[in-house]
């Protein structure tokens, strides 16, 4: 009688085992609100000031072509340093964002959205502006930015 109880405990214990393991798979975010997430997340460091998430959302290789120039990482570090210098008072949001994933490979994407950002030194803004922005994503233990044109 004991050894069927421990059967039963045994094959209770691997039932219960498999559907965690099951859980756990369903829990992955989809990438589309993986890149939303991202891109919520750069709206933030950026209204924060923090430089070193932004830089985390980057690439190794990162390309950022803005006015016929092309920053790579050391530019765009020196540069959001500059702006964030500029403008105490930052305010970002992004809209309209349309994201295109990669049918095969579900690792790359290009996400195209409308940037609006304003700030200031004061709580006024002194600048405003909006910007077209076209991105290449690619799946690097994170959703990074490859490329950015605006």
């Amino acid at each position: 009688m004991s050894q069927v109880l421990t059967g039963r405990r045994i094959s209770a214990y691997l039932l219960l085992i498999m559907l965690q393991g099951l859980l756990a798979a369903c829990d992955n975010t989809p990438p589309e609100q993986a890149i939303k997430d991202a891109l919520a997340e750069i709206e933030t460091a950026i209204e924060d000031g923090d430089t070193g998430t932004v830089m985390d959302r980057l690439s190794d290789n990162v390309a950022i072509e803005r006015r016929g120039r092309t920053l790579q990482r050391k530019d765009i570090h020196r540069t959001l340093v500059g702006i964030f210098f500029r403008y105490p008072n930052r305010n970002l949001t992004f809209t309209r964002i349309q994201i295109d994933l990669d049918p095969v490979t579900q690792k790359q994407a290009r996400v195209q959205f409308t940037a609006l950002a304003w700030g200031g030194k004061n709580v006024l803004p002194d600048d405003a502006d909006s910007y077209q922005v076209d991105s290449h994503w690619i799946q690097d233990g994170g959703w990074k930015i490859e490329s950015l044109i605006n």
